[in-house]
């Protein structure tokens, strides 16, 4: 029977990949539950978000941050879509970028 010698180096590279993908999966799902989690939390998300959506409409201007969508903001503002649109005309909802100014009144 030929002698056995077990190959450390790939041994160590298969923890380090095996360590590498677990870290993955983990950052994949903090952040897809951080971005879904708005929407779907119990009283204490709705409340944040209210709070936010009173002082931008009280101010009549929303200000795009990073990860807003058209239909977050209508939720958080309390305002249809659809109205978003016809008081910003030239507004395209897909394309949608961080400090751009979204009139509310």
């Amino acid at each position: 029977m030929p002698d056995y010698k077990p190959n450390y180096l790939l041994r160590g590279f298969a923890v380090v990949a095996l360590v590498a993908a677990l870290v993955l999966v983990v950052v994949v799902i903090v952040t897809t539950s951080g971005e879904s989690g708005d929407g779907d939390n119990g009283n204490g998300g709705n409340a944040d978000v209210s709070k936010v959506g009173r002082k931008a409409v009280r101010n009549g201007v929303w200000i795009v941050r990073t990860g807003d969508t058209l239909g977050e903001i209508s939720i958080k503002t309390g305002i249809e879509e659809t109205v978003l649109l016809q008081l910003n005309p030239d507004l395209d909802p897909q394309a949608l970028q961080e400090g751009q100014r979204i009139a509310l009144r």
